[in-house]
């Protein structure tokens, strides 16, 4: 058996299993696996087997898998079995020497050191156009309760040169804190034939660096463009930073320098593919790439590192020795898409089909049954032929004559998509032709949280969710992102910040979405059939947790110690009548004109509105229906302070529409505000002095 650390049970393949059968015995079980790319592993069932190592023994339970491929020991029986790691480490060959694979590695272990590399010799720079003016923005303000894990933070990263301190800058960027499950903080600052290499080769060595983009150091002149701006002053990164457009290409670029002129070497962003037509070719190659890293100072992960395998798993695609294959999972969307039941879904589904009908044969003689089902006073019967119909179709949809490779001199274009209960994404490619021919699909149901976000953050949702689906293809490449909801084309410009005042979750996604090279372009609805299609049949998942924002939490928390509670907020939401309105229409979508002038101020912000337990958030800002706003004002009063301080304070928590008039009339109708507004300052008191 392999020990695969990584592994959280251990598993036993069917060939194997064929061997032992008559040793144990097998029962059903529900358990269900996936590999770390998503692929789903059927299984046989489960046996409790006795295992004998050295002079111990055990009862320990083994899942049996239908599928091919090595057997694995995984951290259940490590976690009861005191393995000798020392002898386990040692890998000897027939001649009780090491092995030539360890011999590579023993010569060059100071490549896996477990430190930050810096690449000699090579530093990155940012070019930017001599005629764009320089942007400085201020600090954004912290909620107190992060100001002292932000500031730490801080104090790390200039502790391990990562930033440095500045005092003057033409350019800055706000930082936005996320706050992590863990309750730490990480900073980011706001900036806006591959395979031919492959043939004829026997094993496959995969090689992943350690920290990849923070190995090289920035051009002194580069510096001045990814200084960040926090509340302890002015930052700037020493090392190439995650969140500049550039820094995946920049990156490529100089890992493809240091491996120029070896063969058989494959290099996409911090992912490196080593092979050979023989083993001694492979162990050459290997060791010149080795040789290279540990001389311009590159480190590698080695925990993350395969090697010498007979297959891998390479930007979503499964290689061997007899060829290239697509992951099970990228098509797992379609495949396992439910019956249409009723004519909406069916439409979305036909839809998606003849997106693709230019290189679809027979569709429409296929599709006739379904099409029946959506004339004029046609009742809904779905029956066998309707069934079959709709199994034939997502067969030759998933064909390989339909899904074509990657291949990166190809434009990309991402289509996304939401519905009430799911988001869809299609990957495709720009064909000579003019035709966009699809790379991969994927679709998921909504959460119940998600179920209660406001349209425009479904939409936001269903690109995050293709981004982050299809990161292996996007990733450093430009990609052409199409939606169907316009407002998200201002929101998510490529040449424009974030909003200040986006919810804390638009403002997350957006920064996300600055890591990409990427253009967001809009495309009506009807005419975005393939993304439309998935979202409206998603594919069942589960997520356990759809996380909330960090300063969204610390804002529902705070309301809970204030004389209006989150509760009394959303029951006085529900019943005000314009409140509830605007309530409808963020969950539901915005009417393309203001309905009435009572909405108006509603309206004017309605990219930046958003709900959260039935109250309704203003980025930060938690909007007051009448019957609190009296008791917020007399909270915002105590101590009587000015008009200023109180609009200051108010500000920072809470709105309303003429919330400063009525913070100023608070001042005004105060009677002690007014009795001593004009008395004169108080002279300190000090000692007669004698000449």
């Amino acid at each position: 058996m392999e020990i695969d650390t990584g592994a959280s049970v251990s598993i036993m393949s069917e060939d194997t299993y064929k061997d032992y059968k008559s040793k144990f015995r097998i029962e059903p079980t529900s358990a269900k696996l996936r590999t770390y790319m998503g692929e789903q592993i059927p299984v046989i069932g489960r046996a409790i087997v006795n295992v004998n190592y050295k002079k111990e023994s055990a009862k320990l339970p083994l899942l049996i898998v239908k599928r091919k491929g090595p057997n694995l020991l995984s951290r259940d029986w490590l976690n009861k079995l005191r393995l000798d790691w020392k002898d386990i480490f040692s890998v000897v060959g027939s001649d009780n020497q090491l092995s030539d694979l360890n011999m590579v590695l023993e010569a060059n272990k100071e490549v896996f050191k477990d430190e930050l590399g810096t690449v000699k010799g090579m530093k990155a720079k940012i070019y930017v156009d001599e005629s764009a003016v320089p942007k400085y923005f201020k600090a954004r303000p912290l909620p107190y309760a992060l100001k002292d894990k932000v500031g730490m933070e801080l104090e790390r990263l200039e502790k391990e040169g990562q930033i440095q301190q500045v005092e003057f800058s033409d350019w800055a960027a706000p930082i936005v804190p996320v706050v992590k499950e863990n309750g730490s903080i990480r900073i980011c600052g706001d900036y806006k034939d591959l395979y031919a290499t492959l043939g004829g080769g026997q094993e496959y060595t995969k090689l992943d660096l350690n920290q990849a983009y923070q190995q090289i150091e920035l051009d002194e002149d580069s510096k001045r463009y990814v200084t960040i701006n926090t509340h302890k002053g002015l930052f700037r990164y020493n090392r190439l930073p995650y969140g500049v457009a550039s820094s995946p290409g920049i990156f490529q670029r100089i890992l493809e320098n240091v491996v120029q002129g070896i063969s058989n070497v494959l290099v996409r962003v911090d992912d490196i593919l080593i092979t050979g037509k023989t083993r001694e070719e492979h162990l050459n190659t290997l060791s010149e790439v080795l040789s290279r890293f540990k001389r311009i100072g590159i480190r590698l992960k080695k925990q993350k590192c395969v090697f010498m395998a007979e297959e891998v798993v390479y930007l979503g695609f499964k290689i061997n020795k007899h060829g290239i294959y697509p992951v099970e999972s990228k098509i797992e969307a379609i495949d396992k898409a439910p019956s249409p039941t009723n004519v909406t879904e069916l439409k979305a589904y036909l839809g998606m089909l003849n997106y693709y009908n230019r290189f679809l044969a027979n569709l429409s003689h296929l599709l006739k049954p379904l099409h029946l089902l959506l004339q004029k006073d046609t009742k809904w019967s779905w029956e066998k032929e309707q069934e079959k119909a709709f199994i034939k179709s997502k067969q030759l949809l998933k064909s390989a004559s339909v899904l074509v490779h990657f291949d990166p001199k190809k434009k990309l274009i991402l289509a996304c998509d939401e519905s009430p209960y799911g988001v869809g994404a299609v990957l495709s490619h720009k064909m000579d032709d003019g035709s966009d021919k699809p790379i991969a699909y994927t679709s998921r149901t909504l959460t119940s949280a998600e179920k209660n976000y406001s349209v425009l953050e479904k939409e936001s949702l269903a690109i995050i969710f293709g981004i982050k689906k299809f990161y292996l293809y996007l990733y450093g490449h430009p990609v052409t992102i199409i939606t169907d909801h316009k407002p998200l084309i201002g929101l998510f410009r490529e040449d424009k910040p974030i909003p200040t005042m986006a919810a804390s979750r638009i403002q997350r996604w957006a920064l996300t979405l600055a890591a990409y090279e990427y253009t967001i372009v809009y495309k009506e609805g009807s005419l975005n059939g393939n993304a439309d299609g998935l979202n409206r049949l998603p594919l069942q998942t589960n997520i356990e947790k759809t996380p909330t924002p960090g300063d969204t939490i610390l804002l529902m928390e705070h309301l809970a110690t204030t004389p209006v509670d989150a509760k009394q907020i959303q029951k006085w939401t529900r019943k005000d009548k314009i409140l509830s309105m605007v309530l409808r229409y963020i969950l539901n979508g915005w009417p393309s004109k203001c309905p009435t002038e009572d909405i108006r101020p509603y309206y004017s912000r309605k990219n930046e509105l958003c709900s959260q337990d039935g109250c309704i958030l203003w980025g930060g800002k938690v909007i007051i229906p009448q019957p609190g706003r009296e008791a917020m004002l007399n909270e915002l009063h105590q101590g009587h302070p000015g008009i200023t301080r109180m609009k200051s304070l108010g500000r920072s928590y809470i709105w309303w529409p003429g919330m400063d008039n009525d913070l100023e009339l608070t001042v005004v109708n105060c009677y002690s505000c007014q009795e001593n507004q004009k008395l004169p300052a108080e002279a300190p008191l000090h000692p007669w002095e004698y000449i």
